[in-house]
């Protein structure tokens, strides 16, 4: 039993990163991954690589200025 647990783990520990150039020429999938992210609040680097696609930066700005 612990075996298997540890293979899980380690198969969870090894999730791919794909850059921002790949998710560049993968719109749909960016945000398809964004959105799982915010909705699972995980923080990985897949994940601000799709943020930076999903969501450009100029609409953060845009964003803030409407809180304040």
């Amino acid at each position: 039993m612990l075996f298997l647990l540890t293979i899980g783990m380690i198969f969870i520990a090894c999730e791919q990163t794909k850059s921002v150039e790949y998710y560049k020429t993968h719109p749909q999938e960016a945000k398809e991954r964004s959105d799982e992210c915010r909705l699972k609040s995980i923080i990985s680097q897949d994940c601000v690589n799709a943020f930076s696609v999903a969501i450009p930066k100029e609409d953060w700005e845009d964003n803030e200025s409407l809180k304040n």
